[in-house]
């Protein structure tokens, strides 16, 4: 029987058109690896199926039998991958080259849900690829990333702009949270004088005691869990299959790039959950 299950988040792939003659109709995956989980008991991974002149992905569960290919999904020694339709390289001079192109797109590998005590893998469907296509921010930050981190830089593949390290839909999430902190300073205020705390008009950074600084600092810490939670919903975040979590998008001070990337769900109460972020930056203070 179908159950109803609550989705933590959506693992995507970058892709790329295939540089074989054949498949160049056919945007391939560049994966760096199938793995699902590795926890003992609850393994689960990607295995691609061709057909069509084209291909599809499915989640099976248990060890692979070709645990190496599996773990190694189409990456190849440096910045290189293969052709899943055809076995042909893919160079990453070519991945550069089409990134910066603009022409670098993502396809959704699997679904991860909240199920009775662990992790749910689920095949992607089209309805829920075609759910996050509709997104359409209004805005997104400007900027240059900076073009050289110790530690690798995102840049070279077409990632230059700071607005470009975000799916839309994470735009659409971070903007609502940014706008909603402002309105929660004013309602925080009206509140705030409502039970009778003084208005004296001086906000916090002018050493304010009224309802103006009281709601000045509770917009702070709001604000604070709005950029903790841009740190869990960036699309160079990834998913750790041994601890089966996402990993943040600063795991050390640089800004590599990510090839097969986790986009969270900021209201499923995991990982990156706005909810979640606020009551952990209050803990903090």
């Amino acid at each position: 029987m179908g159950r109803k299950l609550t989705v933590i988040a959506w693992l995507w792939a970058r892709t790329v058109k295939s540089p074989n003659p054949a498949f160049a109709q056919v945007d391939v995956p560049l994966a760096s690896t199938f793995i699902l989980s590795t926890k003992p008991g609850k393994e689960a991974y990607v295995e691609p199926v061709i057909e069509s002149g084209g291909y599809r992905f499915t989640v099976m569960v248990g060890n692979p039998k070709d645990a190496e290919a599996v773990k190694n999904g189409t990456k190849l020694p440096r910045a290189n991958f293969r052709c899943l339709m055809s076995g042909a390289p893919i160079s990453g001079d070519y991945i550069k080259a089409e990134g910066k192109a603009g022409r670098m797109g993502a396809r959704l590998m699997a679904i991860v849900a909240e199920g009775e005590r662990r992790r749910v893998y689920l095949p992607p469907t089209e309805a829920m690829e075609a759910v996050a296509r509709l997104a359409k921010p209004e805005w997104k930050p400007e900027g240059d990333v900076p073009a050289r981190l110790t530690g690798g830089t995102c840049v070279p593949y077409g990632l230059s702009r700071w607005g470009d390290l975000f799916t839309p839909r994470q735009l659409v999430a971070l903007t609502t949270f940014s706008d909603l902190v402002q309105e929660a300073r004013e309602r925080v205020k009206r509140d705030a004088l409502v039970a009778g705390l003084h208005d004296d008009a001086k906000p916090m950074r002018d050493g304010g005691t009224g309802a103006a600084a009281y709601s000045d600092a509770v917009s702070v810490y709001l604000s604070f869990a709005v950029s903790k939670t841009a740190d869990r919903n960036s699309s160079l975040c990834f998913w750790e299959s041994p601890m089966d979590r996402l990993r943040g998008t600063f795991g050390r001070q640089a800004l590599p790039m990510v090839w097969d990337y986790a986009e969270t769900n900021p209201f499923a109460g995991a990982g990156g959950d706005i909810y979640g972020t606020a009551h952990s930056v209050r803990g903090a203070g």
